[in-house]
């Protein structure tokens, strides 16, 4: 074997010029699917490490009220958060999301925007803060300016939106919008930082610190916007994160346990809500056999227990309370309601129970959590087994983990058929919110792989002829070496070992030619300020991301290919019968 690897590295030497041409195809076909890969490795990676970690963190939990995900609101702030630190390990940090669309007032101009919070104070990790301040590169005032306590409201904004609005640092802006009350609302906001965005998605946005922007909007001591969650590594870590956070998100039974009241009477007694979609409500008459043949239960209903109503008083069309403690401390608040009917006496509805409809019942749920009931203080509540359980409302809906982009859109589309005004909770990745880039990046290296191995077929062509030529060439020297007795196997064997080292060598040179053709064009200045690709750059620059498996992988591949192109040339030249090789001339 020694001498054969002897002879095929000496003929490689003999054939300088044609080996040359050869290797250097090679070389270039190979130093283009390099790049390629790493270009379209670049390009997710611009899009998910440099934008969708900042847009939609590596793990999001989402809140969706009344089918509008834009109101990014969830009361229990504290339990949500500690529920989360629990189930994910190894946190890097839990930041709230929340952005409201506005209408800016400049000096003499106007355009529309979206106020963006930013968490200062949870943005401890120094690679992280340098991130941050690489996205914001201020050409005046400084991003620590959102912190300033002398300012009203400080902002930062692309100097795209500052031309827009006629604006300059320090200057004083207007903006209206509406609250998660749904109320129109007017601030002002001080200019106290204009950059030049990192990516076209950074024009459109004024960010100011959320502590500042939940003031605006209105959210309580309790409340949330959406949350991002970052992990350490988040290819291996954020979908088996979501998936435990998923499980740990199994929405509870909401009730509310307090005092009903009515005209100076007060009784104990449990408010549940109840879903009011066409199979819930039909679900809830069959429990009351009979009791609905000349009542239809709708879904506006309050009801309430025959003994319940006797000890109060309470009759159809009376209006009453329930007093209870809230979850946040404090006095008791409470709750009015109109009974529409009162039930009778029946063991499938407890008689210290009233139940709230599911408008009716989130409406005070939400605005002031209940303190959570306990069962030996009285308060019904049922388990799983109970046949109202399915019926009832839950504290929120839970919604079913998305694989993809279209999988999450499907089920937010589906949300207005649960008829339902609990708020809805998602767990997505960053990869299941983007999977369209994902396909995105598959599509790009099927291309590039796809028009690298039409061009090496091409260039294989090459081989084979070239491969001919030399075995033509070389036909006495085949039936010398035959006649000596080399076997045929050897020959044929040395023949695939000058293709193998030549196409070796030419890749190993390939892939110096690609990391030496990226750091050139990255080195390269691109002026793309208000272009759709500028999304695609890193500080004005291409950027190359090299897949040390992707190259790895593509060594191989590009042997055999050679490998198989070699063979058919190899064993005719290995075929050849030593008188008839002694014999050629030419």
């Amino acid at each position: 074997m020694g001498i054969l690897l002897r002879i095929s590295l000496r003929n490689l030497l003999r054939q300088k010029r044609r080996n040359l041409l050869l290797g250097a195809a090679i070389a270039i076909g190979m130093a283009i699917l390099v790049m390629a890969n790493a270009f379209s490795h670049g390009i997710s990676d611009v899009l998910f490490n440099r934008i969708l970690k900042y847009v939609s963190g590596n793990i999001s939990v989402s809140f969706t009220q009344n089918g509008n995900r834009m109101n990014q609101l969830f009361r229990d702030g504290d339990r949500m958060k500690e529920l989360i630190r629990k189930t994910v390990p190894e946190i890097s940090s839990v930041n709230e999301a929340i952005g409201i669309f506005s209408r800016v007032i400049g000096n003499a101009r106007t355009d529309n925007a979206i106020l963006v919070g930013m968490d200062l104070k949870s943005e401890t990790d120094p690679k992280r803060l340098a991130d941050l301040k690489e996205n914001f590169r201020l050409i005046e005032g400084s991003y620590d300016n959102l912190a300033r306590k002398d300012l009203e409201n400080p902002v930062l904004l692309s100097d795209e939106k500052a031309k827009s609005l006629n604006t300059h640092m320090l200057d004083v802006l207007r903006v209206r919008f509406q609250d998660v009350n749904g109320q129109n609302q007017a601030a002002r906001v001080t200019v106290a930082g204009i950059f030049k965005p990192a990516n076209v998605f950074m024009n459109t946005p004024v960010f100011l610190d959320i502590g500042n922007l939940k003031q605006l909007a209105g959210y309580g001591p309790n409340d949330i916007g959406q949350l991002y969650i970052m992990i350490p590594n988040p290819k291996k870590n954020a979908i088996p994160g979501a998936n435990a956070l998923h499980v740990a998100l199994k929405p509870p039974l909401a009730s509310a346990f307090g005092h009903l009241e009515f005209k100076g009477r007060s009784a104990t007694a449990t408010a549940l809500g109840f879903r009011v979609d066409s199979a819930s409500l039909a679900g809830l008459m069959k429990l009351l056999p009979g009791f609905f043949a000349d009542y239809r239960l709708m879904s506006n209903d309050v009801l309430v227990g025959k003994a319940l109503a006797d000890s109060l008083g309470l009759h159809a069309g009376d209006r009453c309370s329930l007093s209870y403690p809230p979850k946040s401390g404090g006095e008791n608040v409470t709750a009015t309601f109109t009974v529409t009917k009162v039930l009778p006496a029946s063991t499938n509805f407890p008689p210290n129970v009233i139940w709230v409809n599911d408008r009716a019942f989130y409406t005070f749920y939400y605005d002031h959590w209940p303190s959570p009931p306990q069962s030996e203080n009285g308060a019904f509540l049922p388990d799983s087994t109970s046949s109202l359980h399915p019926f009832l409302c839950r504290e929120w809906i839970l919604m079913n983990r998305s694989h993809t982009t279209e999988e999450m859109q499907r089920d937010l589309k589906l949300l207005p058929q649960l008829k339902s005004h609990a708020v809805a909770v998602g767990v997505p990745t960053m990869y299941e919110s983007a999977s369209m880039i994902i396909n995105l990046e598959y599509a790009l290296n099927l291309i590039t792989l796809g028009a690298v191995l039409i061009l090496f077929f091409i260039i294989q062509v090459g081989v084979v002829n070239t491969l001919r030529m030399t075995i033509r060439e070389r036909t006495r020297e085949i039936g010398t070496m035959r006649a000596m007795g080399m076997q045929k196997n050897h020959v044929r064997n040395m023949f695939l070992l000058e293709s193998f080292f030549l196409t070796l060598f030419s890749c190993f040179v390939g892939i110096l030619l690609a990391f030496a053709g990226m750091w050139l064009l990255s080195k390269i200045q691109i002026h793309s300020e208000g272009n759709h690709w500028d999304m695609l750059l890193v500080n004005g620059h291409l950027h190359f991301k090299p897949s040390v498996l992707g190259t790895a992988l593509f060594m191989p591949l590009i042997l055999a290919i050679a490998a198989i192109t070699a063979w058919f040339p190899s064993r005719t030249a290995a075929n050849l019968p030593p008188s008839e090789a002694l014999g050629h001339f030419g």
